[in-house]
């Protein structure tokens, strides 16, 4: 995600006009079109077979960091440092899985949870500052401030350095403290995430209980109505002027993610030769994040989370029955793009290593246009929807 700009709060009471439904959308829908049944399988599979299940999972792998993180901050040894490092890297990992659709309630347009959640670089010297204060800072007052000291990346600066879990001794009690601030933070954001998509009404009471832990999560969601039950909207496409309009969310998703990918996380940083600007640098686990980043597109092109969960209702197949050479190519660019990525590490170096040291350029080249063609092809799937 790229930098955050602003604070959170500000975006706080805001409507998005893009969820509004007019009459003249109704009468354009009410047409019908020979497709339309087709379109509205399509995206009830997608959203209940992709999109759910992994916020779902984000949310638990959050909660489940949450108790690593607690075991640390009251006993602190590197037995459970080593475990709370590895349920960032779980939560992280469902995180970079879901890149493929913040079209919807988590992008900036809307709750801004991507924002929030993922923002980097992060302010170093806000949270040292935050650190000489003690042990005061609470959850809820985490939530509350600005995306640069809270969120993926703060909560990785404290785990994780050189690409290896910290060692114990180094963490201080102040530290211990933000991390479990920080986390809670985390958690609601990720449990708002899954509930903004699926309805506060449909998921599990000890999610629902979460949720309402903190009053501020519960208001901003309330203040942002349009992305309640965001799910049942996409799938009914209210909202959208044709069911058409609606399944080119997820090309126009994808589209954006893969350009993301390979424009900003890994040509801007490499170009510069900065460090600062490397997503997940403190873990080293740069490459993974764009890779299941481009597993996102996978999952939401092909159903399912996962090559072993894929599904025969989907975006793939419909391509295929227009335009079998589309799919082709854009399944064959997927693998390209996984594989290119995987090859910037070339040597055993991570792109923290890469980019300080200007390595394996042509690596990161065929990386970026294999990334670019991705875009490219993804753009052109609304044309034919």
């Amino acid at each position: 995600m790229k930098r955050f700009v602003g604070s959170w709060m500000l975006g706080v009471s805001m409507l998005v006009s893009t969820a509004c439904v007019t009459s003249c959308e109704d009468d354009n829908k009410s047409q019908g079109g020979q497709n339309d049944k087709v379109y509205e399988n399509i995206l009830k599979e997608y959203v209940n077979s992709t999109v759910i299940p992994t916020y779902r999972a984000l949310a638990e792998a959050a909660l489940e960091m949450r108790v690593a993180n607690e075991a640390l901050k009251l006993t602190p040894t590197d037995a459970t440092m080593q475990a709370a490092s590895n349920a960032w890297m779980n939560a992280r990992v469902w995180w970079e899985l879901s890149e493929a659709f913040l079209f919807g309630p988590v992008g900036e347009n809307a709750l801004d949870i991507d924002g929030h959640i993922d923002s980097w670089p992060l302010e170093l010297a806000d949270i040292q500052a935050e650190l000489t204060v003690g042990a005061g800072l609470t959850g809820q007052q985490a939530w509350r401030k600005d995306a640069e000291v809270i969120g993926f990346h703060v909560t990785e600066y404290l785990l994780y350095r050189d690409g290896a879990a910290r060692p114990v001794a180094d963490l201080t009690a102040a530290e211990r403290n933000y991390l479990t601030a920080a986390t809670d933070a985390l958690v609601w954001d990720c449990v708002l995430a899954y509930v903004a998509w699926v309805g506060e009404e449909n998921v599990p009471e000890a999610m629902k209980a979460v949720f309402r832990e903190n009053p501020d999560v519960v208001a901003h969601l309330d203040n942002n109505g349009n992305y309640k039950n965001f799910a049942a909207r996409l799938t009914s496409a209210t909202g959208y002027s044709s069911w058409s309009d609606a399944l080119a969310e997820i090309a126009v998703g994808a589209a954006e993610i893969a350009g993301e990918v390979g424009a900003t996380k890994i040509e801007a940083p490499y170009a510069a030769g900065n460090v600062m600007e490397v997503e997940s640098w403190y873990s080293w686990h740069s490459l993974d994040d764009y890779r299941n980043n481009i597993k996102s597109i996978k999952n939401a092109y092909l159903g399912g989370v996962d090559d072993n969960t894929r599904k025969s209702v989907t975006l793939s197949a419909h391509v295929r029955q227009v335009n079998p050479d589309l799919d082709d190519q854009i399944k064959a660019k997927i693998e390209d793009c996984l594989t290119k990525i995987a090859a910037i590490g070339t040597g055993g170096k991570s792109f923290y290593e890469v980019v300080r040291d200007q390595l394996n350029g042509p690596q990161v080249e065929a990386a970026v246009d294999a990334c670019n063609e991705l875009q490219r092809l993804f753009d052109s799937l609304p044309d034919i929807l």
